[in-house]
């Protein structure tokens, strides 16, 4: 079972990127260029859902790039200046401390599908309970045992949010304790990044180009990841389980 997955217009933003999805639907934008060789060795594939969903492979595209970025910035740091990175699998500080995670509407619509049609149990469980019970000053509803249940769709926020030195203390926000510890993304790939997922919000790539469009005009559509009705996303989990959820949606 394939759902069609769109954002519920809350604002302007979210109905411009619902007419996009609309039209990528039905084939009125054309993608971007392909991806280089060098950014295709960082994405993931879900080929029959990439052929269901017309905005996941521009998602997935996306954060191809982003990890791309990241990866090269890292390196350079380590390189250049002796840096060791701190962040690991089972740290998990950033995800309990920062109440203000942006995340772009194509964002959270890939959030959407891979909870309710990609995680798996034990993981399922437990993060439909913390969704249930999400607070907007809690931690990440999505964290589970000190590691991202949805690390394959993690935010760039997340994804470029990477720390040297040492560890994060608890509670300690990095990014305005010691500034000079947390990478500085690559511009050029973020914007990028960014850049795969205009179609989404019905530009194309020919049209973005003829106008002029920055994709950091899509800053305007962020959203603060712990501020979104999470605890709607539960009683969807269990209706895909049981086969009762509604295309559309």
């Amino acid at each position: 079972m394939h759902l069609v997955y769109m954002l519920p217009p809350k604002n302007e933003g979210d109905t411009i990127a619902t007419q996009g999805v609309k039209q990528l639907n039905a084939g009125k934008l054309s993608g971007m260029q392909p991806l280089d060789a060098s950014a295709k060795k960082y994405r993931i594939s879900f080929p029959d859902d990439e052929r269901a969903q017309s905005w996941l492979p521009l998602l997935l595209d996306a954060y191809a790039l982003c990890d791309e970025g990241v990866s090269i910035a890292i390196a350079r740091e380590i390189k250049n200046h002796g840096r060791t990175l701190a962040c690991g699998r089972g740290c998990g500080a950033c995800c309990r401390t920062h109440k203000d995670i942006p995340v772009y509407p194509i964002e959270l619509v890939g959030i959407y599908w891979y909870v309710i049609e990609k995680l798996e149990e034990p993981f399922r469980a437990v993060v439909k309970s913390q969704l249930l019970s999400c607070r907007k000053t809690g931690a990440c509803p999505f964290l589970v045992d000190n590691a991202c249940a949805i690390h394959a769709v993690r935010p760039m926020a997340c994804r470029q949010f990477n720390v040297f030195s040492r560890p994060c203390a608890d509670g300690e926000d990095p990014f305005h304790t010691r500034r000079q510890d947390v990478l500085t993304p690559i511009e050029s790939y973020t914007e990028a990044a960014l850049a795969k997922t205009l179609p989404f919000y019905g530009v194309s790539a020919k049209e973005a180009k003829k106008r002029g469009v920055s994709a950091r005009v899509l800053n305007a559509q962020v959203r603060i990841l712990q501020s979104c009705p999470w605890a709607e996303l539960a009683p969807r989990m269990d209706d895909f389980d049981f086969g009762q959820l509604p295309s559309g949606r």
